[in-house]
């Protein structure tokens, strides 16, 4: 497992995160402006090494191809609280929520511990986890050097994460599938069942007790929802519900939230796609 740490090299905070990662080892990429500089002057030779000129002009430009490439993003600001007030921050954080990119906004105060914690959870199904961080510019922000430093600091002392055995349940009507599924479980180290009707996946999860539900929509007796909805009475402890099924609407989707799905995704559900169900459930039964 790796951490990859990305930035544009535009902000004391990127720079302080690079001199960092270079510090403890840890790889370092991104795109710099096509001038390779920042607003003041041009860039330090160890950045540039480190960072691919970006095609287009501009630092924006920068901003959204190094955000295309990344895992998860940090934004490292003198006051979180304040955050929303920074137009440049705002217009990251939509960027990040519409390429589907978790972000943390962080400031001098925060726990860097336990974000650098949640990272090291996430880097067990993504390999490597490209930790992008950057922050707003203020010619230079001498403090944000420092919090950047933080940051990928605290990445290097946390723990690798040791992944958990989970107990998962399999509902799918195409026994085929059921079985597969569990067997991919079974060979990343899960306890799993499989059953082919809302009924029959009832019964095991009242004797496996899962911690993880992959269901089915469109099963022959019961539907999905209503074994969703049932488990959610039933299984007294934390529990992630993943609906994988061939029904694509967006109301269906709507439909899965409401019936207290955690995700839905749609079939054909490979390998990557299960690995990143997992990923989801590691970080909320953890939360």
């Amino acid at each position: 497992m790796a951490l990859l740490i990305t930035h544009t090299g535009q902000s004391g905070v990127e720079r302080g995160a690079d001199r960092a990662a270079r510090t403890v080892g840890f790889e370092v990429d991104g795109f710099s402006t096509f001038e390779q500089r920042d607003e003041l002057a041009v860039l330090p030779p160890e950045i540039i090494a480190d960072l691919k000129p970006c095609a287009q002009r501009g630092a924006r430009s920068a901003l959204r191809a190094t955000l295309e490439r990344a895992s998860v993003l940090v934004i490292a600001v003198p006051d979180a609280s304040e955050a929303n007030r920074n137009a440049g921050v705002e217009a990251l954080r939509r960027s990040a929520r519409l390429a589907g990119v978790p972000h943390w906004v962080v400031d001098p105060l925060s726990d860097l511990d336990e974000i650098a914690t949640k990272f090291r959870r996430m880097e067990l199904v993504t390999d490597p986890l490209r930790v992008m961080i950057t922050g707003p510019r203020l010619t230079r922000w001498r403090d944000g050097e420092r919090l950047g430093w933080r940051v990928v600091a605290q990445l290097s002392l946390a723990p690798e994460a040791v992944a958990r055995k989970h107990r998962i349940l399999v509902v799918d009507d195409h026994r085929d599938t059921a079985e597969t599924t569990c067997q991919l479980l079974r060979a990343l180290g899960h306890e799993c069942q499989a059953a082919i009707s809302g009924v029959s996946g009832l019964e095991a999860a009242a004797f496996l007790k899962p911690d993880i539900a992959l269901l089915d929509i469109g099963l022959p007796d019961l539907s999905g929802y209503e074994v969703a909805r049932r488990l959610r009475e039933t299984q007294p402890h934390h529990l992630f519900l993943a609906a994988i099924t061939g029904w694509d609407q967006a109301q269906d989707s709507r439909d899965a939230i409401a019936a207290g799905f955690d995700s839905h995704v749609i079939k054909p559900a490979g390998a990557d796609v299960i690995r990143g169900l997992l990923g989801q459930a590691e970080l909320q039964l953890a939360g």
